[in-house]
């Protein structure tokens, strides 16, 4: 999420006199701790916010009332829907299996197959044509566009959502010498794609080829066998 999206969630919060805590605020949009003091400085610095800081609650508050200037909300406005318009070219792009070109604000430009999204749809997962895992941020893009170009499909991925701190792994496949990379983030995922796919061979990582080997055996054992 955009530190402004931030800034207008903490706005709300604190206009509320509901107090928040540093934690809470990371936690929430899991930035680190300078990113958010980088936050803060931007209210009171740019934004003129009576943001102040207690000691003894280990919380932020607004000293007095405070209204966000005209200028920032009619900036937000305008990128929210910016943001939703890339999303929803992404989601699109997943329901019909489409690469899509992605131009990020810095300039850089590249084709990408996105797969699945995070709780907000502003975060999205796919590969690029290189096959490699690639995250991209709805609020980063500059521009997006569906191409015809050739969908890298990942079958563990593929139109999931996928939970706030996940943690992807890749698994190395041999299709009778067909070698391929797919990634997942939950290790059952894996297990029900090897149960569907008898012609994959599980080729590596070396950790991921043993977990597989002490689910088969708690399996085994659970069955009796």
């Amino acid at each position: 999420m955009s530190r402004e999206m931030r800034i207008i969630w903490l706005h709300d919060r604190l206009s509320s006199n509901d107090p928040a805590s540093m934690n809470e605020y990371t936690g929430k949009f899991g930035i680190s701790s300078r990113q958010a003091r980088r936050d803060f400085k931007y209210m009171r610095t740019n934004l003129g916010a009576p943001l102040k800081y207690s000691r003894t609650s280990k919380e932020y508050f607004y000293s007095e009332t405070y209204r966000l200037p005209s200028l920032f909300e009619d900036s937000m406005k305008s990128q929210t829907k910016s943001e939703n318009l890339v999303s929803s070219i992404f989601l699109k792009a997943i329901n019909r299996k489409k690469a899509v070109k992605v131009v990020l604000r810095g300039g850089n430009e590249f084709f990408f197959s996105p797969a699945c999204f995070d709780e907000r749809q502003e975060q999205f997962c796919g590969v690029q044509e290189d096959s490699e895992l690639c995250f991209v941020r709805s609020d980063e893009v500059d521009k997006v566009k569906i191409t015809s170009r050739r969908y890298i499909e990942e079958p563990m991925l593929w139109k999931k959502l996928f939970p706030r701190g996940a943690k992807f792994s890749e698994a190395r496949f041999d299709f009778e010498k067909d070698f391929r990379v797919y990634h997942f983030f939950h290790f059952g995922d894996l297990v029900m794609f090897l149960a569907s796919n008898e012609e994959a061979r599980i080729t590596g990582p070396e950790d991921v080829v043993e977990k597989l080997k002490e689910v088969t055996v708690s399996l085994l054992k659970t069955l009796g066998a």
